[in-house]
């Protein structure tokens, strides 16, 4: 989950999104128990002084935060931002990565999809782990809204997905809840 912030405040839909992350997580976790599959949910923040922000990641669902903090990224630049999560994504390889469909978050998703090479779905209203393909099915409205279309990313990885915000739960703050917080440079 990218951890969206501007001027070291988090915005609400990055905690949606980790409530999402448990939750295909959970779904994950159910049909890889048998073979003993480690499955987390990981969230990257890229700002400057936001280390409060990763705290509170942990605390909304997050096993591992990964914070790329530098004066660079203060001010939100699609070039310096895409950089730092495409270097992220090809170092751990998430399986899924989300982001709120924000107006920064939809600028972003794209640049980073693009030079991913990977599929990215956007505005979706669901997702869910497809029982058959193993694969996120991401839900979204199309043709105006007037029907909903489900996409697979079957071949390629990560599945991106966008999320508008205040479409999905927000997950119970946990105070309690501990993780990771792992600074990268």
């Amino acid at each position: 989950v990218f951890i969206e912030q501007e001027e070291c405040k988090a915005h609400t839909v990055a905690w949606e999104l980790m409530g999402v992350a448990q939750r295909l997580a959970d779904q994950v976790r159910e049909e890889a128990a048998q073979v003993r599959d480690k499955v987390l949910v990981e969230a990257v923040l890229v700002g400057h002084d936001v280390k409060h922000i990763a705290e509170e990641g942990l605390k909304y669902g997050a096993d591992h935060v990964y914070v790329a903090d530098s004066e660079i990224f203060e001010h939100y630049r699609n070039k310096a931002y895409c950089t730092a999560l495409t270097h992220l994504v090809k170092k751990y390889q998430p399986e899924v990565f989300l982001i709120g469909a924000t107006t920064l978050g939809r600028d972003l998703a794209g640049a980073v999809a693009t030079t991913l090479g990977t599929g990215l779905t956007a505005d979706c209203t669901e997702l869910r782990i497809d029982d058959e393909t193993r694969s996120l099915a991401a839900t979204r409205p199309t043709f105006g809204g007037t029907l909903l279309c489900t996409i697979h990313t079957l071949e390629y990885r990560p599945q991106m997905a966008t999320v508008r915000p205040r479409v999905m739960a927000m997950p119970k703050r946990d105070g309690q809840r501990s993780g990771t917080l792992v600074e990268e440079r």
